[in-house]
């Protein structure tokens, strides 16, 4: 045999074997959609849900809100947030999963613009927030997810990002 013919079955045999990549991101348990006029100025707006894991009991859950088809806010969660209201003899797989379906699905869609309530403000907002932001916000985005929480976002223009100006419990 050739010396060069040698070199290249011996390269061949240790090779390692060419595999195609793995996916580091789990499948979607759940994904859902919808478009929101989030800034008031673009119907192209939207929000996404994006719950990943083995079980409805054990889930990393994702909302994210666009802007211009541009990331402009992103929070994050886990189903035991939504769960902890649940007493655990009711907690069945089965129930489980119902129940986790019909939550997210009711999350996405409370997910509004609406006035900003100054009286709300007033009592527990930051206001000084508010003032930096020019044009200053009429409206409000209300994100509420979790046992009781409740964030309230503005649009920034001139960062082109969702800003937190109030959250509650």
């Amino acid at each position: 045999m050739s010396r060069g013919i040698w070199w290249l079955s011996l390269c061949i045999i240790f090779l390692p074997s060419v595999q195609p990549p793995v996916s580091s991101t789990p499948a979607a348990w759940y994904r859902g959609s919808r478009r929101v006029d989030l800034t008031g100025a673009n119907a192209r707006d939207s929000v996404v849900l994006v719950a990943t894991g083995a079980r409805a009991d054990s889930l990393a859950i994702t909302m994210t809100l666009f802007v211009s088809g541009a990331v402009a806010f992103t929070e994050r969660w886990t189903s035991a947030d939504e769960l902890s209201d649940v007493p655990p003899a009711r907690q069945v797989a089965a129930s489980t999963t119902r129940f986790m379906r019909a939550r997210l699905d009711t999350i996405l869609t409370l997910v509004k613009r609406q006035p900003i309530n100054r009286e709300q403000v007033a009592n527990m907002g930051d206001g000084a927030l508010l003032k930096q932001i020019v044009p200053r916000p009429t409206h409000q985005i209300m994100v509420s997810y979790g046992f009781e929480n409740s964030l309230f976002l503005v649009w920034d223009p001139r960062r082109r990002q969702m800003r937190v100006f109030m959250e509650c419990c």
